[in-house]
């Protein structure tokens, strides 16, 4: 019988990415304003703005079809799901991997340094946001009546519900637009109890 992939919790590895992607994020900006300045900077500012939101279509996707999906990675999800609170990373060296061979690279040899810079900022920023709100779901006591609690409603659905759906984490936009968001049995309470 083949064992499941795990990876043993590691704080250090697991909080690697909220120091590295800052870092990564003021030496882009740097790099930008030092040598590739192209005298266009709302041209970055929008292509930071499109990295950011093209980061929550990017979530959806790898969390519906690769955490879920692919083989390793989804015994690592797995394990996720079994024990929420631990420390359980994604490695630095593949989401760094990803972010300089899936996003920097090809958007710098299409759109030059400029709006690869921005895009990759962009996009760098959405992930910082997925990491700590997804942290603060599993780790912070948050105040009702705010959009991280009720994001963390939807993420808490994704775990314990035995249907696929909730894959986005910092926004259900995707899901609404795929149709896989999950229905609310605290909405459908609510109906029960006002008699509709």
């Amino acid at each position: 019988m083949r064992r499941p992939f795990s990876r043993k919790p590691n704080a250090i590895a697991y909080y690697t990415d909220f120091v590295v992607y800052p870092i990564t994020v003021v030496g882009l900006s740097a790099a930008y304003f030092t040598w590739g300045y192209d005298r266009e900077p709302l041209v970055w500012l929008g292509a930071i703005v499109i990295g950011a939101a093209a980061w929550t279509l990017v979530e959806y996707l790898i969390h519906r079809f690769v955490l879920h999906h692919v083989a390793y990675v989804r015994d690592m999800h797995v394990q996720h799901h079994h024990a929420p609170t631990e420390l359980i990373d994604t490695p630095i060296w593949l989401s760094l991997f990803f972010m300089v061979a899936g996003v920097l690279l090809p958007s710098w040899w299409a759109f030059g340094f400029g709006v690869a810079s921005g895009f990759t900022v962009g996009m760098t920023f959405g992930y910082l946001t997925y990491g700590t709100m997804h942290h603060a779901m599993h780790h912070w006591r948050i105040p009702h009546d705010t959009y991280l609690y009720r994001a963390k409603r939807w993420h808490a659905q994704h775990h314990a519900s035995t249907d696929e759906g909730n894959y986005g984490v910092s926004s259900l936009f995707w899901d609404h637009v795929f149709g896989t968001v999950l229905p609310d049995p605290a909405a459908k309470g609510r109906q029960r109890r006002g008699g509709g």
